[in-house]
């Protein structure tokens, strides 16, 4: 049987491995996808690990906010439609199954148009009523954990010509997310199965336009214990995007439609050196593959060798470093430039000292990359009805505007949440993104398209949690200009709604 303290460490090493894998690495919000999926409603389960950022309310609940005042002997009319609230949403419960209905109904304004052209006044403002559904499904059966998400939501905006919500086929869209995890956890084998995927409109800062995304990802890893100090296993991971129906204005180039494939397969073999520290060799291996809508192919294998030490400072706290030498070839890319043998590298740093604080970052040159990737993720949930979110990255992937080319990108997202008072709750949030166009040949695509150079966006939420079941919200947002031009007037967004949810 192993220690407490081992299999802690052995399990800690675990995460560290998945975490090295470069086809899902990038697991922290960006403002592309806050910018992209701040119309969608409804929970977006694609993500086991919801992200508090641009959240209504910053993750702060009140679940308090429906209770009645003590003392009093008659049912109030509220505390009735509390009853049939409860009454509803036990009939949704069917054991492990779960299922929640909503509705969002208000009004928005935006002075952003789908396709960055001019529109009229009567054209940037609609009501709306937007129906939701989540289902989720949570299991424990012995060694096995199941657990499965789905998230779906439609937004009808009664003005047919409000120009920020698209056009023609893309007007109105449904967006859906979703999400599983199975485990399997015995004295030895440890085995793990996740899947995601999303699909939705919206704009996207990169091209600059309104398109339609859709993305999916799966990974599988095993891990088996040998002895108390050597275990083995394996993973492989698969991520696939695509982006198509870009709308921009008249007069100005279609975007092309891009589909990306990710895959990738590692191996690898623990020895655990002391209880608090394991030694890792791993071999891994992978393919990133790009078409554009013109025919264009193009892709980039690798193969990585690294050896990663993992000291576990405190039970909360650990640090993993490794470094080795990989190999990069590209596929139809002429005289390129970022190939051949490199060195490769990763440092990372985990630390939760409380629940209400976490800290984590990583630093690394692995796989396909031709920069650094960095991530830093922290919170601090200074009191119980303050929370504080920050985040910090640099990533990177074939550019989606021209071939031969990676897009890299840096940014900063911040969240501060504020309970006001009893229900009421202000979250204001922040974020600021840079992309920078690097060609992967020496002699095409040395000047790379430019896209947006630099993308901010801010927004502050007022949260009136009424009951239990029912809130009102208002957000305002302000964002940077369509297009490249530093001239290009900012953005503003509002709308106010009443958001009911069973």
């Amino acid at each position: 049987m192993l220690k407490p303290v081992k299999l802690l460490i052995c399990c800690l090493a675990l995460l560290v491995y998945l975490s090295l894998h470069h086809a899902s690495a990038q697991t922290v919000l960006t403002v592309r996808e806050a910018e992209f999926r701040s119309r969608w409603t409804g929970p977006q389960e694609d993500r086991a690990d919801k992200p508090q950022y641009f959240e209504p309310d910053g993750g702060l609940t009140e679940k308090e906010a429906g209770e009645s005042a003590p003392g009093q002997t008659l049912a109030t009319l509220s505390e009735n439609m509390d009853r049939l609230a409860d009454n509803f949403r036990r009939r949704l419960h069917f054991g492990p199954l779960e299922l929640s209905l909503g509705v969002n109904s208000g009004w928005e304004y935006s002075s952003q148009s789908s396709t960055g052209e001019t529109s009229n006044s009567a054209d940037r403002s609609s009501f709306f009523s937007s129906p939701t559904l989540a289902i989720r499904y949570e299991r424990e059966i012995g060694p096995w954990s199941v657990a499965a998400r789905f998230a779906s939501g439609y937004t009808y905006y009664f003005n047919q010509d409000y120009t920020a919500a698209g056009q023609g086929g893309q007007r109105n869209p449904l967006s859906m997310t979703t999400g599983i995890d199975i485990g399997y956890n015995s004295t030895r084998l440890t085995l793990s199965l996740s899947a995601s995927a999303s699909t939705g409109s919206g704009y996207d800062i990169i091209t600059g336009s309104n398109n339609w995304q859709t993305s999916a990802s799966t990974s599988l890893s095993a891990r088996y214990i040998i002895t108390d100090s050597i275990s083995t296993g394996a993973a492989a991971s698969i991520f696939y995007s695509k982006i198509s129906d870009a709308q921009v204005a008249t007069g100005q180039t279609a975007q092309p439609n891009s589909n990306t494939l990710n895959v990738g397969v590692s191996t690898f073999v623990d020895y655990l050196l002391t209880p608090k520290t394991n030694l890792r060799f791993i071999l891994s291996a992978g393919e990133d593959l790009q078409t554009l809508q013109n025919g264009a192919d193009e892709g980039r294998r690798f193969a990585d060798s690294m050896l990663m030490v993992t000291y576990q400072i405190a039970p909360k706290f650990s640090v993993d470093a490794g470094g080795g030498v990989g190999y990069v070839a590209d596929q139809d890319i002429a005289n390129p430039e970022s190939v051949g043998f490199r060195p490769v590298y990763n440092l990372g740093i985990s630390y939760t000292p409380t629940e209400k604080t976490y800290f984590k970052t990583s630093y690394s040159f692995q796989g396909t990359d031709i920069r650094p990737n960095f991530s830093l993720v922290a919170g601090w949930n200074a009191r119980q009805k303050t929370r504080l979110s920050l985040s910090v990255y640099q990533n990177q992937g074939f550019s989606n505007l021209s071939t031969d080319q990676y897009n890299v990108t840096r940014g900063v997202l911040a969240t501060i949440s504020q309970t006001l008072i009893k229900g009421i709750s202000l979250s204001l949030s922040g974020g600021y993104e840079q992309s920078q166009y690097v060609a992967l040949s020496s002699t095409e695509n040395t000047t790379a398209t430019e896209g947006p150079p630099d993308y901010f966006l801010t927004s502050a939420t007022l949260s009136w949690r009424l009951r239990e079941w029912a809130s009102w919200q208002s957000t305002m947002m302000l964002t940077s200009g369509q297009g490249n031009s530093p001239s290009n007037d900012l953005q503003t967004r509002f709308n106010t709604s009443l958001n009911l949810t069973f």
